[in-house]
């Protein structure tokens, strides 16, 4: 029986079988997939932490925040932090957080509405870093004020 040899691999078989290379393309899309999506959720994290930021800020400034609104902020967090929600679901949770706070700032001033969307920007180009923001304000009606453990896992 004579000997086949693979030019790509080198691998050798006889005649009788047969040798197919397993494409790593799957592998590579997956890959490049998961990296696309921890990067939405790294956005998302930090764009949650710019919500909670203004959210302290309204808070200090002695402002009522909407009905339910810090129990939605807290929820948006678990399930950013959890995985278990989708990015459609959690885009939707933060944008509806968003709007919320955007009508309590159009009460506030002008400053607070053009600081939010700055912050928000800057988190969702991925620029915005713990030194930007102060979520100490929040300890008074927030359980946990530490940056979420999504925005590290760059």
């Amino acid at each position: 029986m004579s000997k086949k040899k693979c030019p790509e691999c080198g691998f050798e078989w006889d005649s009788l079988g047969d040798h197919e290379h397993v494409s790593a393309a799957p592998q590579a899309q997956e890959d490049r997939y998961r990296a696309e999506v921890a990067d939405m959720y790294y956005r998302f994290g930090w764009k949650w932490v710019a919500l909670a930021y203004m959210t302290g800020r309204v808070v200090s400034q002695g402002r009522q925040l909407p009905s339910g609104f810090l129990e939605d902020l807290t929820l948006a967090r678990t399930n950013l932090e959890s995985g278990c929600s989708s990015v459609c679901d959690i885009t939707a949770d933060l944008r509806d957080l968003e709007n919320k706070l955007f009508e309590v700032l159009l009460h506030v001033s002008e400053g607070e509405v053009h600081a939010m969307l700055e912050l928000i920007s800057k988190a969702m180009s991925g620029t915005l870093q713990q030194k930007d923001v102060d979520l100490t304000p929040l300890k008074v009606v927030l359980a946990d004020t530490t940056i979420p453990s999504v925005c590290s896992r760059r």
